[in-house]
């Protein structure tokens, strides 16, 4: 570091010119002479204390390691006879002359003097390490010299300099007293470094001074006085360090907190460099500062870099990475900092133009209205701030959830406000109970997948996911694994204390894994020691060192959590313990008052503690704020000054204020004596409610009922009872209206609990009301258990069949949802008595006969546009009987087949009777399935059914049947008529709609049934296949729906293994093997899912070249027979399948021909009918059967014939998959007559159509047959 020009001592080399006199004085003379120094004793008789002085300078020096930047002394020996001391030179100015300098010069600012304080410090902790005393400290001593861009300070004269004795009997205060000179002299130095400087604001300068001359001893010494330490101007933090240097020995000004080490003062003096913004801020001397009130921020965060790595590193990974939503899940204790820590995203969000939305979860509050409320206030903070291209987040909007936004828009009303004018008039499609809550939950999900794009990324937090109801999870849970939803970062923070609401988090982020989404974990402690010491630091405006005695004791009382510090803080402020001094102009402490300071070890306490001591207006409006119900926005006008500088408030920069932290809100609520809260609630509920004009009260009746609900047990009359229970009724339905089904049961079932026997008598309108919505809000939310125990109460009470029907509905919803389908066609059985339609479900043939002829002649001489024509049904007792058979008409499929048919036959007949409904179109497109399954197979009567339904759908606006409709009409009706590619927009058609209408089960029927028709029917790409059914797995898991997406799972397993691909779409979607599928299947007799299963299989192998395997799958097969419902296209392929497989073996000539043949002919005369219905469909495979048959009979001549009309059929009807096929059994038939030529070209042609179709394992299946017969 050394920055002299001198030579290594004993290397000097003889002087080449004479010395230069730079300094004298009476006594003393200062010659330079090149690199070397020589101080010279003047008069002719020196005495003996001045020769030792130079002597004692000499041994200074060498006692001292040449690193230390001090005078270097060479030797003592005389100069021109005077005794002398030689010392190389050191470069620089002293401090005195760079003061000097540095007040002409603009570039030299308290950046500058900062750094020229850190040399002198770096120097003087170098002597007191190397354990010497300078004891000369002055601005004639100190050499500073400029250094890369700093300084570096050498220390001259070391006349008084005291070598430290280690002699422990005395050393210990002597030494410490020592070192206190030198820091009060440091103080003094400092003093006058910064003095005459004005310190408005900072900046950084580079100071190059070249000055270079050598101090000398002082030619005075001032008297030593205590200096003004307040320069006008001065940062804070500086003073503090200054006025703490200077009274470092001083009675007056002294405070606890003091320097013992100048490495402290160096230390601190760095972090002030490094810190600028923080520490070197003018004071402002405010309000707060005037009264002596410590403004400490609300929001502190410090020592958390690690986790801020995390939470950018995750914002990077969605933004970069093909915008793969991400979820970061941030727990803690309460007041560790998680709100806090999530704070620090907006920084990167506000850079990349993303946008954020936020939701907070209350205790007290409902919980299932918090997504809507996040999303609402979304919606008003961009209306409110005018943000520039918010057209193009509009017409997303419009185009991804269209006339659903009017859905939206009752729980949302400030997407009205941002939609305006850009809707048309759909009607929103309004639908009831479950289905309704399917909807919302979809539409939230095409919401935010519309605001979150490349160019705006969105990030969504949920704050105390604790008190998140199991609905709130599952929405949450659903729009994380929402395929539609890109470029999304989730954050949601939690508590680790409550063991059951951690329980339910966990499964809800372990099923969000399962779905492949990345899930990063934060947990939040305590922070440390130093943290603390940082945070006092930056608050009080300390520096560093100095606030150690007090974040030692302020860590050790709070355990480090965050909140508890700085409350603790603040009541320190309160109490007086920690003051703002106006002479000094510096915050100071009593340590002793804090050491004896007795503390709560429950923060929660602790704050409830400091709100006691509020002024008693404000600490009053605490407590209203408190029982005003669980709103947490306010207008507050007079407690303002103290809740928002206390803590207990936060402002959003609009003029509105809420707690700062819900154990803010827990302590407030604290205050209120137990005692008193009923009747205070009570009260308090009621005057709202009284003074409230009846157009508002739909704005508070949340905040009315719950303060009433607290307050119950104090009702005493049975009017009282009955007015509390009208008001949860208002309340309960007000929440089913915006989807809030969980909250709804809460009013509804406390309204249940102000009821008796009496209320059905004198209060029977509001009995039967607050018990039909219980009931409807218990089964949507899925509480069976308390459903089963209150719904057969109305059942009891009310007073005719059509007061109960409500109730009857609700029940046979909650059967079919806990899986009771016979006790669903019980029930429908018995309603349908007491309307007076009647139906038996003893069915034997000739009720069957009966009842189908009945149904055919009311349909024979009507044609489709009097079908389509016939009146609406407005007997409403008939709608009613025709919404209890469709109940019980799906549940019958399940577990009566055969009593299905019989229901559809008497929906058609109630609707050609009298009149249609909505449920009509569905009654005719059932029957339709019915004509066109293998009991009838009258294909044009199945088809002009399906015709019929659709077209009669369209007039009755039936929007909510569609997912129902389309999966019977284009799944099992229009195949046979209609080629296969028709029915795949109608089937992604009915899934949009599903999702609007809320029919979740038929909705991803319809996904099941698209993913089949392409892979068996139309023969997409598999590459295709395999990506979508990713997608529709994904989607099924999403609403629960694992029965129908373990079926698309066999579809995937199926282009899996045709691709050749190792992967197990079982595994990966469901944890599970096929095998044990299978097994489960048939352990619970799901006939269906076993069966799809064997002809997995046997499609699998037949493609795959494996006939052997695929005939014991056959055979399998036959033990799980299709029955004589409805035929979906995999049944269909499945039977062409059979038909090449008997004709393979048949052509075997093996004890079992005759059997195959019988087979094989048999599906050939099916494909005649089948191929008369629809040519595009059926035409191909036919031909291949036909080619089969002749081949197996020798007909060389037709098989040809047949074989090319194969060909020529599924290329024109682009089933390149059965192209492939017709190629590969041409080429096997040239093989067989020796037409190896011809052969080897037929099976290169089967090779190009198997790539295209994308299934590589048949590719090299076909190239392996190729391979040998080149051989």
């Amino acid at each position: 570091m050394s920055h002299s020009r001198s030579s290594p001592a004993g290397l000097i080399s003889p002087p080449t010119t004479q010395p230069t006199l730079i300094y004298q004085s009476t006594t003393t003379a200062v010659y330079r002479l090149e690199d070397i120094g020589i101080k010279v004793l003047l008069g002719e008789n020196p005495t003996e204390e001045q020769i030792l002085r130079l002597v004692h300078e000499q041994n200074v020096s060498n006692f001292m390691p040449l690193s230390c930047r001090k005078r270097q002394v060479i030797d003592v020996k005389g100069f021109k006879g005077d005794p002398a001391i030689h010392f190389k030179w050191a470069d620089g100015s002293t401090l005195m002359e760079w003061s000097q300098t540095a007040r002409r010069r603009a570039d030299v600012n308290i950046t500058a003097r900062i750094r020229a304080a850190i040399a002198i410090v770096k120097t003087l902790v170098d002597f007191h390490q190397a354990r010497v005393v300078y004891n000369n400290l002055s601005p004639e001593n100190i050499v500073l010299d400029t250094f890369e861009g700093s300084y570096i300070a050498t220390f001259i004269d070391l006349s008084k300099a005291i070598i430290l004795s280690n002699d422990a009997r005395n050393g210990g205060q002597v030494e410490k007293s020592a070192v206190e000179t030198d820091l009060q002299a440091l103080g003094q130095i400092f003093n006058a470094l910064f003095d005459g400087q004005k310190f408005d604001s900072y900046s950084s300068a580079d100071d190059d001074d070249e000055t270079s001359t050598e101090g000398e001893e002082n030619s005075y010494r001032r008297k030593r006085k205590k200096c003004q330490v307040q320069v006008e101007g001065l940062p804070t933090c500086l003073n503090a360090l200054i006025s703490t240097l200077l009274f470092l020995k001083e009675g007056e000004g002294e405070t606890s907190e003091k320097y013992g080490d100048a490495k402290d003062v160096l230390s601190d003096l760095q972090e002030i460099a490094r810190n600028p913004q923080i520490y070197l801020k003018a004071l402002k001397v405010d309000d707060f500062t005037l009264h002596n009130r410590l403004n400490a921020p609300v929001d502190a965060f410090h020592g958390r870099q690690r986790e801020v790595s995390l939470l950018y590193h995750a914002f990077d990974s969605v933004n970069k990475q093909g915008g793969q939503p991400m979820v970061v899940s941030i727990s803690g204790s309460a007041g560790s900092g998680k709100t806090f820590l999530v704070n620090q995203i907006r920084k990167p969000l506000q850079e990349a133009n993303g946008y954020l939305i936020r939701g907070k979860f209350e205790v007290r509050e409902r919980p299932d209205s918090t997504i809507f409320f996040a999303l609402d206030d979304f919606f008003a903070r961009l209306i409110d701030d005018r943000r520039e291209n918010v057209q193009d987040l509009v017409q997303r909007i419009r185009h991804a959830v269209g006339p659903g936004c009017r859905v939206l828009m009752n729980s949302i009303p400030n997407l009205q406000r941002f939609m305006d004018g850009h809707l048309g008039d759909n009607s929103d499609g309004a639908v009831g109970n479950s289905a309704s809550e399917h909807r919302w939950k979809y539409l939230l999900c095409k919401l935010v997948a519309a605001v979150s794009s490349r160019n705006e990324p969105l990030t969504i937090f949920f704050d105390d996911l604790q008190w998140a109801d199991e609905t709130s999870l599952e929405v949450i849970s659903m729009m994380i694994t929402e395929p539609d939803i890109k470029y999304c970062l989730f954050l949601c923070t939690h508590r680790i204390e409550d063991k059951i609401p951690q329980q339910r988090i966990k499964r809800m982020l372990r099923t969000i894994q399962e779905h492949g989404v990345s899930v990063t974990s934060i947990k939040i402690g305590a922070i440390a020691k130093d943290t603390v010491n940082t945070m006092l630091s930056e608050t009080l405006c300390l520096p560093p060192s100095l606030c150690n005695p007090l974040s030692s004791i302020i860590h050790n009382r709070t355990g480090g959590i965050i909140l508890f510090v700085m409350n603790f803080l603040r009541s320190l402020n309160e109490e007086g313990l920690l003051w703002f001094n106006l002479s000094t102009r510096r915050w100071e402490y009593d340590i002793a008052g804090i050491q004896q300071k007795e503390v709560s070890a429950d923060v929660v306490q602790h704050m409830s503690q400091r709100m006691a001591r509020l002024p008693r207006s404000a600490s009053f409006d605490v407590n209203v704020l408190r029982k005003g119900g669980p709103a947490n926005e306010f207008d507050v006008e007079e407690f303002l000054p103290f809740s928002v500088e206390g803590g207990f408030l936060r402002e959003d920069g609009q003029g509105r204020y809420s707690w700062a932290n819900d154990q803010v809100q827990q302590a407030a609520y604290a205050l209120i004596p137990v005692r008193k809260r009923d009747s205070f609630h009570l009260l308090l509920g009621s005057k709202i409610f009284m003074r409230s004009p009846a157009n508002e009260l739909t704005n508070i009746i949340f905040i009315i009922v719950w303060n009433m609900n607290q307050g119950i047990r104090q009702l005493k009359t049975r009017s009282q009872f009955h007015e509390v229970a009208r008001l949860n009724l208002k309340a309960g339905k007000q929440a089913m209206a915006s989807s809030s089904y969980d909250s709804a049961s809460k009013y509804l079932l406390v309204g249940v609990s102000l009821l008796d026997d009496d209320s059905w008598d004198s209060e029977y309108d509001l009995s039967l009301g607050i018990y039909d919505a219980v009931c409807e809000a218990l089964c949507v939310i899925g509480d069976h258990e308390k459903l089963s125990s209150i719904i057969q109460e109305p059942l009891r009470k009310a007073r005719c069949c059509d007061d109960k029907l409500n109730s009857y509905h609700t029940l046979v919803r909650h059967l079919k949802a806990t899986g009771d389908v016979r006790g669903v066609i019980e029930k429908c059985k018995n309603v349908l008595s007491e309307l007076g339609d009647h139906f038996t479900d003893q069915v034997d043939e000739a009720l069957f006969r009966e009842e189908s002829r009945r149904v055919e002649q009311l349909l024979k001489d009507k044609s489709e546009e009097e079908l389509t024509s016939l009146p609406k049904m407005t007997n409403e007792r008939k709608i009613a009987s025709m919404q209890f058979l469709n109940h019980a008409v799906s549940s019958a499929f399940a577990a009566e087949p055969s009593l299905a048919p019989i229901l559809l036959f008497k929906m058609v007949t109630l609707s050609i009777e009298y009149g249609v409904c909505e449920i009509s179109a569905f009654a005719f497109a059932g029957y339709g399935s019915w004509l066109v399954s293998a009991l009838k197979s009258d294909f044009q009567g199945g088809y002009r059914m399906g015709h019929v339904a659709i077209e009669l759908n369209k007039r009755l606006g039936g929007e909510e049947g569609i997912p129902r409709l389309y999966a019977t009409v284009y799944g099992f009706i229009n195949i046979w008529k209609m080629p296969f590619q028709a029915s795949l927009p109608m089937h992604l058609e009915a899934y949009e709609a599903g999702n609007f209408s809320g029919d979740v089960e038929f909705t991803v029927t319809n996904l099941y049934m698209h993913a089949s028709n392409s892979l068996y029917g139309c023969g997409n790409n598999l590459r295709n296949v395999d990506s979508t059914a990713r997608v529709f797995i994904r989607r099924c898991k999403q609403r629960g729906q694992d029965f129908i997406g373990k079926f698309i799972c066999i579809i995937h397993e199926i282009a899996l293994k045709l691709m050749g691909s190792s992967e197990k779409s079982y595994a990966l979607f469901y944890d599970t093997t096929e095998e044990r599928l299978f097994t489960d299947g048939r352990e619970q007799s799901t006939i269906s899912l076993c069966r799809f299963i064997l002809f997995k299989r046997k499609y699998v192998a037949f493609f795959l070249g494996q006939m052997n395997a695929a005939a014991d799958f056959f055979e399998l097969g036959l033990s799980f027979p299709i029955g004589g419902n409805g035929r979906l296209v995999n049944i269909i392929v499945g039977v062409f399948i059979d038909g090449l497989i008997a004709f393979y073996y048949a052509r075997k000539r093996r004890y079992d021909e005759t059997r195959w043949t019988e087979i094989g002919i048999g599906v050939l005369n099916l494909m005649e009918v089948w191929a008369k219905a629809s040519d595009w469909n059926f035409s191909n495979k036919l031909f291949l059967l036909r080619a089969e048959c002749f081949f197996l009979r020798g007909d060389e001549r037709a098989a040809l014939q047949m074989y090319n009309a194969s060909i020529k059929a599924a290329q024109d009807h682009r089933f390149i998959h059965e192209e492939g096929l017709a190629h590969e059994k041409l080429a096997s038939f040239h093989d067989h007559y020796g037409r190896r030529g011809e052969a080897l070209a037929c099976f290169n042609a089967a090779k190009r159509c198997y790539e295209n179709w994308g299934a590589q394992a048949v590719v090299q299946r076909v190239e392996r047959t190729i391979a040998m017969l080149r051989r």
